[in-house]
């Protein structure tokens, strides 16, 4: 009980600055900027908690395709709506029967798909770079060593912080820290089956193009 609650506690004291600037960004003058589409190189690690214990997966990565739209609010605010999807799936042919692979000694769970959508308010520092806060909502397929579900298993609902620096007039990098915190699911064939929640933690570079 006492982890949970500093868990909510951590929650809550990423997500309040986020709040605090929405009236700000009500506020102020609604104006579109566009739509942007790009490509996402992520590293990214595991982190499995089970019986009220939490272990290091190791490390992986990922190719995901970002897409969404940019609002502007006065000169200095923005609000990004957007999407991702991971490539995976496709570069394995369309299997999907590993995915990112993460593993512990004997035991290895594959992350095989996941896609999501976000909210990330932001203020441009200067006229070419935006910081922005991210909140996430992915979902996610998981499974161990030789499973295969047929529908996704995981749901999070991440949070983030990130620099987005324009390089040409309609072209941009990103440079992105996210947390997808998970729920718990079960596996007969994982650890007797015992719940567990295999939480990611990824930093992201990426190149886009504004529309």
């Amino acid at each position: 009980m006492k982890s949970f609650s500093l868990l909510v506690v951590k929650k809550i004291a990423f997500i309040a600055p986020i709040l605090a600037m929405l009236p700000s960004l009500a506020a102020a003058q609604l104006a579109g900027k566009g739509f942007y589409l790009g490509l996402e190189a992520n590293a990214e690690s595991m982190t499995v908690k089970s019986a009220g214990a939490s272990q290091s997966f190791g490390s992986g990565g990922s190719l995901t395709v970002n897409g969404g739209y940019e609002w502007g609010y006065g000169k200095s605010y923005a609000l990004l709506t957007g999407a991702f999807y991971d490539l995976d799936y496709y570069l394995q042919g369309g299997s999907g029967s590993n995915g990112t692979r993460f593993t512990k000694g004997t035991e290895t769970l594959n992350q095989k798909i996941k896609w999501g959508a976000y909210l990330a308010p932001g203020v441009y520092v200067t006229e070419s770079s935006l910081i922005y806060a991210k909140l996430i909502y992915a979902s996610m397929k998981t499974d161990p060593e030789g499973e295969r579900s047929s529908s996704p298993n995981f749901q999070s609902v991440g949070y983030g912080l990130g620099l987005r620096q324009t390089v040409f007039k309609d072209y941009f990098v990103t440079l992105e820290w996210a947390a997808l915190p998970v729920g718990k699911d079960s596996f007969s064939s994982f650890r007797n089956g015992a719940e567990i929640s295999p939480g990611l933690s990824m930093f992201s570079l990426g190149f886009a193009r504004r529309f």
